[in-house]
């Protein structure tokens, strides 16, 4: 009889994790820095709200990703994808009159880029791939 236990998450990985949990961190800073620039011209309530909303979603999808779901990492890939021409153009402009928030913009696409590299290195495709969701890989299931 099979046992259902993972192995060892391989340590790219919780770096990796750890990575998007600061990243998530870093977003909530500059979404204050830009809360607090505007606040005197338009209400933030609908971005606070958009925001942690996204946060949320952020955070358990990273949570599942370090639980071993391969379908996480390939969503953390597509957002990634996704994102990048949302996230890089601005950068360029926003040098010009908040580099703060723009330095913290780069530091986190270099931190994503990197986790990612970490999320796709051999021993944590092994460990991804060796525990799909299912839990009994090349079993049958007994009902």
């Amino acid at each position: 009889m099979a046992t259902n236990e993972r192995p060892e998450r391989p340590p790219k990985v919780t770096l990796a994790v750890t990575m998007f949990y600061l990243i998530c961190g870093i977003g909530a800073v500059r979404t204050t820095l830009t809360v607090l620039r505007h606040i005197d011209v338009r209400s933030p309530e609908t971005l606070i709200v958009i925001k942690l909303l996204i946060y949320a979603a952020s955070i358990l999808l990273i949570y599942q990703t370090g639980k071993g779901k391969n379908w996480a990492r390939w969503a953390m890939v597509v957002i990634f994808v996704g994102c990048l021409p949302i996230e890089i153009l601005p950068l360029f402009e926003e040098l010009s009159h908040n580099p703060v928030n723009a330095f913290l913009g780069c530091v986190s696409l270099g931190l994503y880029l990197v986790g990612l590299v970490f999320l796709f290195l051999k021993e944590s495709s092994a460990w991804f791939v060796g525990g799909l969701d299912s839990g009994n890989r090349g079993e049958q299931c007994q009902y």
